[in-house]
């Protein structure tokens, strides 16, 4: 690594343009439903329903095929490359879904935009990239703060913007945000990139090895698995405070719960980021999977919104620590020059999660009932100590391994 290149600045600057990039679209995302509502016309519930679904998983597959393309093309031509192409194509392509003429055109412009966006995988390979890699941990979970408070302030934000101004000024203001979170690393991030020899066969039997190293494949099974876990619950929080509370302040309590959970997100990012540095992930993992596992499930059996409130704090403030603990195992098992490749197909695999969530959220509720929703997330992520149990009977030898690599 270049010791020319400032990795505290970098670390701060990626944050702020992260912070801004959230908080753009965070300003947008929420208000979707909404915009059906007010904009296209769709008036009827359970048909504008339908269409949010169809809305959230278009742009989730299209954001889980680009990752692949993306994180290899982040090791061959610089992963600071990518993070500008994802923050410039944000801010060109997302305000277009306010011109939809209908809900065919938002879906396709949803889909389009999710081909080229997605800044937080490209921004967490960067910071790996150009860091001591003994604070990996410590990065990454300082830039995953950016992310919870940037979708806080978003959430904040944008509802006010569009009560007040509509949704053109909200969509412009999110094209604005991401845009100066472009300029922000165009001029104030370094990274000494070496574009790597054109690739043979004795490379790609190289990758290939790395694939089949039985603590990534655990891995890439635990982001899967966390994927599913930690979204299933999202587009019903809802309708449990509705559900526990009454609809009387629904819409405020609801607002307060996020606010809360994003904000023990915020702590978390700090908290198990430096952990991770200090000791190792895999021996803190199961501990924190288990706990995340039981606030899931205190969610959906909670008796009253101030239990819920709780419960929600919590369970993010664990849940928040997952991530960065499981990028610092996965960096630690490749070698420096795939870390944008598997940083991507780890995303990637957190969005297939994701989508299979989205799936299935729908049938439990509509045969359990919402509560059921919440439980399920945390069977989903208990789970993810089966692989878990594969990867730290490797870990020995494989975190090695990895470390003779670096």
């Amino acid at each position: 690594m270049n010791t020319a290149i400032n990795w505290q600045r970098n670390l701060w600057t990626v944050w702020l343009s992260q912070f801004l990039s959230l908080a753009g679209f965070g300003m947008c995302g929420p208000f979707i439903p909404l915009f059906m509502k007010d904009s296209l016309g769709i008036t009827d519930d359970a048909q504008r329903g339908a269409w949010v679904a169809v809305f959230t998983f278009a742009g989730l597959l299209s954001l889980c095929a680009a990752n692949f393309m993306w994180g290899m093309l982040a090791d061959r031509f610089g992963r600071k490359l990518m993070l500008l192409r994802a923050s410039y194509g944000t801010a060109l392509l997302y305000p277009l879904m306010v011109f939809s003429p209908n809900i065919y055109w938002l879906i396709g412009f949803r889909a389009l935009s999710a081909l080229f966006t997605g800044t937080v995988n490209p921004a967490q390979t960067l910071l790996v990239s150009t860091t001591p890699k003994e604070r990996h941990g410590y990065v990454l979970g300082v830039l995953s703060t950016a992310v919870w408070s940037g979708n806080l302030t978003g959430y904040l934000l944008g509802g006010i913007v569009v009560e007040l101004w509509g949704y053109t000024a909200a969509f412009m203001s999110c094209s604005m945000l991401y845009f100066t979170s472009g300029l922000l690393i165009h001029f104030l991030v370094k990274e000494n990139f070496k574009a790597p020899e054109k690739s043979n066969s004795k490379e790609r039997k190289k990758l290939s090895g790395e694939i089949m190293v039985p603590g990534v494949i655990a891995l890439l099974l635990m982001f899967m698995l966390m994927g599913a876990g930690r979204r299933i619950d999202q587009p019903f929080v809802a309708m449990l405070v509705e559900m526990i509370h009454g609809e009387s302040g629904a819409a405020l309590y609801t607002g307060i719960i996020s606010a809360g959970g994003a904000v023990g997100g915020v702590i978390a990012g700090f908290g198990f980021g430096t952990l991770s540095d200090r000791y190792p992930p895999e021996k803190m993992i199961v501990p924190v999977v288990s706990i995340a596992a039981f606030c899931a499930v205190w969610q959906g059996v909670s008796p009253n919104i101030w239990s819920l409130g709780i419960a929600r704090f919590f369970y993010y403030f664990v849940a928040g620590g997952m991530q960065p603990m499981l990028l610092v195992m996965l960096s630690r098992l490749i070698s420096p020059e795939r870390k944008g490749t598997f940083f991507g197909w780890s995303a990637s695999v957190n969005l297939a999660g994701g989508l299979g969530a989205s799936a299935i959220s729908g049938l439990i509720a509509y045969n359990l009932g919402v509560r059921a929703i919440f439980i399920a997330g945390g069977i989903l992520l208990i789970l993810m100590l089966v692989p878990g149990m594969r990867l730290f009977r490797v870990t020995g030898t494989a975190r090695t391994t990895g470390e003779k690599q670096q």
